[in-house]
Order: structure tokens, then sequence, then C-alpha cells
């Protein structure tokens, strides 16, 4: 059943949740005992407000230890706040700790059904999925095995598969495309946005901040337990990067490691595309290609794939040696049509004319399939590209101007 679109499909209200970590076992079972024990309340969640509208995908970002798989767990149902009231409308599905939900002496067909059960599906309901759910697993016979035999990707590829197929109206998904090889992430990310198609809510959390940027419609950051903002998706993450990038400044020197040029930044697993050539200058110049200011810069750049029928988008994107990004491009977010119909490609990407000043640069490419959502591939060029401006200037870029005297 649809959720009320004029009510909030999660609704959390002055959430607080504490922890206390005792000092031994003999600590916890004096205070058992109704005896004075040492111990620390630990804080997690101070004071959390929020409501998420139904279909709308919401990204929790932060820091290690900010807050947000406990306030993942409690939207999920699987912990209790200390303080405070949730409420979730509909069917939750949710992937937490990969096969937390799980019965380790059950086998994976065994524990489908049980999860299944806990969702309000009978077992006849549940094994009509069954077979959707094991293709997408692709455990093949240990499918029959206990899960305690599982290795942590198989038990996420099941977790994953089973919690969005069982039509939840609520997903809650915590960190689930971290783990596995790159073939399974993008068979994940093609799920989610199947998922969000459907008009499901999703609440998301990932260190990844693209595919917050480029998945979620909102965004909420969390800091030592508290809301810190929360608003559009892209708005929330610059903010959170910027506050990363100025905490670690200062540790940013000549010792900041860095792939050789050319060398690759490589997903793992089953892969059907490669970029083979990132060439700055369109000339193979020794590094790195000399640029005047206002000039045009010309990469080209060349990728292979095992599939002529695979489509994919590209990405270019220029930065800084301190790691700031001052310009980026993608087939997919310049209205182009994906890249498909060959097993190698070369494209050449031209800017007519930039107007960086000075300086030396990085270039990052990525090839991405036909969302633009999952990297294939990506490479990283150091060093690449100076630019020098025919008289000095102390500024990053030197455009266009004049002076009006008012």
């Amino acid at each position: 059943m649809p959720l009320d679109p004029r009510h909030p499909a999660v609704i959390v209200r002055d959430v607080h949740k504490w922890y206390r970590v005792y000092a031994s076992p003999t600590e916890r079972i004096k205070r058992v005992i109704g005896r004075r024990s040492r111990h620390l309340d630990i804080q997690a969640l101070d004071r959390i407000n929020i409501e998420v509208a139904p279909g709308t995908a919401v990204g929790i970002i932060g820091e290690n230890g900010a807050g947000k798989s406990t306030l993942m767990k409690i939207i999920a149902g699987t912990t209790s706040p200390t303080v405070g009231t949730v409420e979730v409308s509909g069917t939750v599905a949710a992937i937490l700790e990969l096969g937390a939900a799980f019965h380790p002496e059950f086998s994976g067909r065994d524990n489908a059904v049980l999860y299944g059960a806990l969702m309000g599906l009978d077992r006849e309901e549940m094994e009509s999925r069954l077979e959707d759910i094991f293709a997408f697993a692709e455990l093949g016979e240990f499918i029959e095995h206990p899960v305690k035999s599982y290795s942590t990707g198989m038990a996420m590829r099941l977790a994953f598969a089973v919690a969005t197929h069982v039509s939840p109206e609520v997903l809650v998904v915590d960190e689930a495309l971290a783990v596995g090889d790159g073939y399974f992430q993008k068979k994940c990310v093609d799920k989610i946005l199947e998922i969000k198609g459907r008009g499901t809510t999703i609440v998301f959390c990932s260190h990844a901040m693209y595919y917050v940027t480029m998945f979620c419609d909102r965004a909420l950051w969390l800091a030592k337990g508290r809301v810190e903002r929360d608003g559009k998706a892209r708005e929330v993450v610059e903010a959170y990067e910027a506050h990363l990038q100025s905490r670690d400044m200062r540790r940013v020197d000549s010792s900041r490691i860095a792939a050789e040029p050319g060398a690759e930044i490589a997903t793992q697993g089953k892969r059907v595309g490669r970029i083979t050539a990132v060439v700055p200058g369109g000339r193979g110049d020794e590094l790195p290609v000399t640029i005047a200011t206002g000039d045009e810069l010309i990469i080209d750049l060349e990728f292979t794939s095992s599939d002529p029928n695979e489509p994919f988008h590209l990405g270019v994107a220029l930065d800084t040696l301190d790691g700031r990004c001052v310009l980026a491009a993608s087939t997919m977010r310049d209205g182009a049509a994906p890249i498909t119909g060959k097993t190698r490609y070369r494209t050449r990407l031209r800017f007519p004319s930039l107007p960086i000043a000075s300086g030396t640069f990085h270039i990052y490419a990525f090839l991405l399939d036909e969302s633009a959502l999952y990297t294939h591939d990506q490479v990283i060029v150091t060093e690449a590209v100076r630019f020098e401006s025919a008289e000095w200037t102390p500024s990053l870029i030197d455009a266009e101007h004049r002076w009006e005297h008012l």
C-alpha cells in the first residue's frame, strides 16, 4: 500500500541515545545486583529531530563516531532510543551490519524465508520471490549452506538481495556499497535506483560523498551526535567536505601519497571497462604540459570495453595539488548520450579557453556507467598540467574585468 504523501514516512522526535560502558565485566555484575559500579555514559545522539517525506532519498553523513549507525538502527527498529520517539510508516527493510539479521546455523534459503516472515510476508509469498533473490545474490550452491560458512561479501550479497526484494515502503541502508567487488557494487547501485524510482523512501548512510550527492535528494550531517546541517544533498556535502579539508589542511605535505602518472586506482571484481590512456595536451608531451592562461586545454582519453553493448559515460576533473577541484566535466552532466557500440574508444575533451592564471594540477579521469553513479575505473595523472601567465598574479584565475569610477 502506498504511503500517504501528506504524512511523513519517518518521524524522529527529540531522540537521545546513551550507551553505558563498564570498566570490566565485574563492574557490570555490580550494577545488576544493585551495587555501585564504575562506568561511563556515552551519548551517541543528542536531540535529533527529523521528518522524511514519502519517496525521498535522504543521505546521512558525518565522521566516524558521529552517531550515523546508531540513528540508522533506531529508524530501522533494531535498537531503541533512550529518550524520544520514532514513527515509521509502512514496512521497513534494513541493511545494517552485514548479515546481522541472519541465524548463522540456518541456510541462506531458510534465512531469506525467515526475513520475509519478519517483514509480514507468508511463506508462500516469500517462496515466490526466492528465485529473484537468489539470482541477484549469485551464491550458487552456497544458498543451501549455513550462513556461518559465508564470507563477509557473501553475507552482504544475501542481505542486500533479501532486503531489496521484499518491497518495503522504507529502505534503510548503512554502508552496504562499501563491501563487495566492483561488479556487485554496480548491481547494488542499479537496484537502489530502481527502488527509488518506484517511490520507496530511502535512508542512506555512506562515506562516499559521490553517491550521497548524486543519489540523495537531501542530506543530514551529524557531528558528535547532533544535526550539524540539514538540507539539499549537494549543499550539505559541500559544507561537510569543506569542514574536512579545513580540519586536515595542516596534514597535507610533500609526503602525501599519490599515484604515479598514469597509475590506476581501479575497482576490483568483474569489470567491463578500463581506462587505458589519459593524455593531457593531446600530444603525449613530457609532464606537466605547459599551457598559457586563456589557451585551449585538450585531454585525450582512451578506454576499452569487454562488451560493445555496454553503455558508458566519461568524467574528468582538474584538481589543485592540495586537493581542491577547480573544474569538472562529464558526458552525463553535459547531456551527451551514453557511449556504446565498440570495444575500444578514443574521446577528446576540449576546454577552448581557461582563465586559470597559474598553478600545477592533477587530472582525474572516470569511466562511469549509464547512470553516472557507478565508477568502472578511475585514473589519476599527477602534476599533469601547468598554467603560466605572462605576468605574475597571486590569484588562481585571471578573469576578464574592468574598472569603473563612479
